[in-house]
């Protein structure tokens, strides 16, 4: 391996790039459903070209994910340096000043995306980032809060690409996700401080409140219900049977791990995956499916990306360490 290849892999692991399409999907059906609904007719999502949309959209998603995953290990190095020697900053493969380096790109590259949707859209990247500082810095260490801030940040950035989307049950989807997610890695990966009952009440009362007050947003900004009325009536049931397929899923792929740490590993991987199975599932249900099988196939691209690196890098010696 050239010493550019292993720079440049070196960066993919650090950035967690390959995990990065859940989050590009959901920003993709943001535009998407504005851009298929008149009201929004005004707004830059909807007035540029697509491919433009689309292109900005990806740039957002993937620069904030990667200064996400950048910063999560700039904060971790000295404990990673005993508990985790293998990631790229603990073992010496990248230093701190060119892992400070790539989280700046990334979030300079997320706002180069951010701003072409507009003032409201830079605001919003702008609080997403503020989030990802207060999760890294202090939230992740207090389990309830951590996994409450997860689903804030994973619900709020879909605004990104329209600030005044008022369907917001993919938004309460998303937050509902991510919260289930970090809270089974925690589980199953034994994380200390453990989850106390009740750090467990205040999960599930602010989850409770949380989806409810997005739910109650949308809907108080808009002359609809909670569905609209340009959907099929069916529609709702779709991503609910993809939420019902994603639980089966995941618990036979923890129990099939053969370590807690493999187990996290999975999780995290399927949780990226099912992120654009359900925007494949929102797009069916919005009567979409041009667009839905669309990302059905961005989702088994990207996922067979994701695993391809994963043994590549696991040839190599260093397996990708994929951290909530």
């Amino acid at each position: 391996m050239t010493h550019v290849t292993r720079s440049v892999a070196t960066a993919v692991e650090l950035t967690r790039l390959a995990m990065a399409f859940g989050a590009v999907a959901d920003l993709l059906l943001i535009v998407v459903l504005s851009r298929s609904d008149p009201q929004y007719h005004y707004m830059p999502v909807a007035s540029m070209p697509l491919l433009q949309a689309l292109a900005c959209a990806a740039a957002a998603a993937i620069g904030l994910f990667s200064f996400a995953a950048s910063l999560n290990d700039l904060v971790d190095a000295k404990h990673d340096r005993i508990f985790s020697p293998g990631r790229p900053i603990a073992s010496g493969r990248i230093g701190t000043l060119q892992a400070f380096s790539v989280a700046l790109a990334s979030l300079l590259l997320a706002l180069v995306g951010v701003i072409s949707f507009g003032p409201g859209a830079l605001l919003v990247a702008l609080l997403i980032a503020g989030g990802l500082l207060f999760y890294n810095a202090t939230a992740k260490h207090i389990p309830a809060v951590g996994f409450l801030t997860l689903g804030s940040i994973h619900a709020g950035h879909m605004l990104i690409p329209n600030d005044q989307f008022t369907f917001t049950l993919p938004a309460c989807l998303a937050f509902i996700h991510a919260v289930g997610i970090a809270l089974t890695i925690h589980l199953v990966s034994s994380k200390r401080p453990a989850l106390s009952t009740r750090a467990a009440w205040i999960v599930g009362t602010g989850s409770v409140v949380g989806v409810g007050s997005m739910a109650w947003f949308g809907i108080s900004r808009s002359s609809e219900t909670f569905w609209p009325s340009a959907a099929p009536s069916w529609g709702w049931v779709v991503p609910l049977l993809a939420v019902a397929l994603a639980i089966p899923v995941i618990w036979r792929k923890i129990r099939r791990a053969s370590a807690s740490v493999v187990a996290a590993e999975k999780v995290a991987r399927y949780g990226a995956l099912w992120q654009a199975l359900y925007a494949a599932s929102w797009l069916f249900a919005c009567g979409e499916p041009t667009w839905g099988v669309g990302a059905l196939l961005f989702a088994g691209i990207g996922f067979g990306a994701m695993t391809l690196l994963k043994e590549l890098f696991g040839s190599g010696g260093h397996a990708i360490a994929f951290r909530g």
